[in-house]
Protein backbone atom coordinates (compact mmCIF):
# COMPACT_ATOMS: atom_id res chain seq x y z
CA UNK A 1 0.00 0.00 0.00
CA UNK A 2 1.21 3.69 -1.17
CA UNK A 3 -0.10 7.06 -0.11
CA UNK A 4 -0.20 9.60 -1.78
CA UNK A 5 -0.36 12.81 -0.26
CA UNK A 6 -1.02 16.08 -2.37
CA UNK A 7 1.13 18.62 0.36
CA UNK A 8 4.57 19.73 0.19
CA UNK A 9 7.32 17.17 1.10
CA UNK A 10 7.18 18.94 4.87
CA UNK A 11 4.10 18.11 5.64
CA UNK A 12 4.02 15.03 4.26
CA UNK A 13 6.44 14.07 6.45
CA UNK A 14 5.03 15.45 9.36
CA UNK A 15 1.52 13.58 9.21
CA UNK A 16 3.77 10.23 8.19
CA UNK A 17 5.39 10.87 11.28
CA UNK A 18 2.20 11.60 13.71
CA UNK A 19 0.37 9.02 12.14
CA UNK A 20 3.35 6.37 12.88
CA UNK A 21 1.97 5.19 9.46
CA UNK A 22 3.07 1.52 8.35
CA UNK A 23 3.19 2.49 4.82
CA UNK A 24 5.09 4.52 2.58
CA UNK A 25 3.23 8.48 1.80
CA UNK A 26 4.51 10.05 -0.74
CA UNK A 27 4.28 14.06 -1.67
CA UNK A 28 2.75 15.29 -4.82
CA UNK A 29 2.57 18.84 -4.35
CA UNK A 30 2.45 19.34 -8.20
CA UNK A 31 -0.45 16.47 -8.30
CA UNK A 32 1.50 15.27 -11.13
CA UNK A 33 0.37 11.66 -9.77
CA UNK A 34 -3.10 12.66 -9.09
CA UNK A 35 -3.46 13.83 -12.91
CA UNK A 36 -1.53 10.62 -14.46
CA UNK A 37 -4.57 8.93 -13.01
CA UNK A 38 -7.08 11.25 -14.11
CA UNK A 39 -8.19 12.25 -10.66
CA UNK A 40 -10.44 15.20 -10.19
CA UNK A 41 -10.41 17.89 -7.90
CA UNK A 42 -12.94 20.53 -6.00
CA UNK A 43 -12.19 23.67 -4.21
CA UNK A 44 -8.25 23.65 -4.89
CA UNK A 45 -7.58 20.11 -3.28
CA UNK A 46 -7.59 16.53 -5.33
CA UNK A 47 -10.26 14.49 -4.47
CA UNK A 48 -9.33 11.28 -3.30
CA UNK A 49 -9.13 7.25 -5.10
CA UNK A 50 -8.05 4.41 -4.54
CA UNK A 51 -6.46 1.96 -7.18
CA UNK A 52 -5.56 -2.21 -6.88
CA UNK A 53 -2.73 -1.95 -9.54
CA UNK A 54 -0.85 -5.27 -10.40
CA UNK A 55 2.65 -6.53 -11.02
CA UNK A 56 2.72 -5.50 -14.83
CA UNK A 57 1.56 -2.11 -13.27
CA UNK A 58 -1.52 -2.71 -15.01
CA UNK A 59 -5.11 -0.93 -12.63
CA UNK A 60 -7.51 -3.76 -11.93
CA UNK A 61 -9.62 -1.49 -9.39
CA UNK A 62 -10.20 1.80 -9.40
CA UNK A 63 -12.27 4.34 -7.47
CA UNK A 64 -12.39 8.21 -7.78
CA UNK A 65 -14.51 10.29 -5.51
CA UNK A 66 -17.27 12.24 -6.97
CA UNK A 67 -17.12 15.82 -6.87
CA UNK A 68 -19.62 15.93 -3.98
CA UNK A 69 -19.15 16.62 0.23
CA UNK A 70 -20.65 12.67 0.92
CA UNK A 71 -18.76 10.37 -0.16
CA UNK A 72 -18.47 6.41 0.69
CA UNK A 73 -14.88 5.47 -0.10
CA UNK A 74 -14.62 1.49 -0.79
CA UNK A 75 -14.54 -0.79 2.13
CA UNK A 76 -11.28 -1.80 3.23
CA UNK A 77 -12.78 -5.29 2.55
CA UNK A 78 -13.75 -4.66 -0.77
CA UNK A 79 -9.82 -3.48 -1.50
CA UNK A 80 -8.81 -6.64 0.28
CA UNK A 81 -10.71 -9.24 -1.93
CA UNK A 82 -9.37 -7.61 -4.85
CA UNK A 83 -5.59 -7.74 -4.02
CA UNK A 84 -7.11 -11.48 -3.50
CA UNK A 85 -8.03 -11.96 -7.10
CA UNK A 86 -4.54 -11.21 -8.36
Amino acid sequence: MIVVSSTDLEMTSYVAEVLHAPFPILSDAGWEVFYRYGMGSGFGVPLPGCFVIDAAGVIRYSWAAPFSPVFRPPAPELLLRELDSL
